[in-house]
């Protein structure tokens, strides 16, 4: 019994890592569109056209 209990736990915390993993891949993909937009918020502003940012 305390085997599959072990078992359990150890799935739990890969399960855990993963987690951890895609929040962190989240938060790269989610910079790489700020940066994105805050690049084409800059040209319009250049080109003297007004914009609404929708990114706080």
């Amino acid at each position: 019994m305390s085997t599959e209990a072990e078992t359990i736990y150890e799935r739990v915390a890969r399960l855990e890592d993963e987690v951890a993993l895609l929040r962190s891949e989240l938060d790269i993909i989610k910079k790489a569109f700020r940066n994105r937009v805050a690049r084409y918020e800059i040209a319009q502003i250049k080109r003297g056209q007004e914009i609404t940012s929708i990114i706080d």
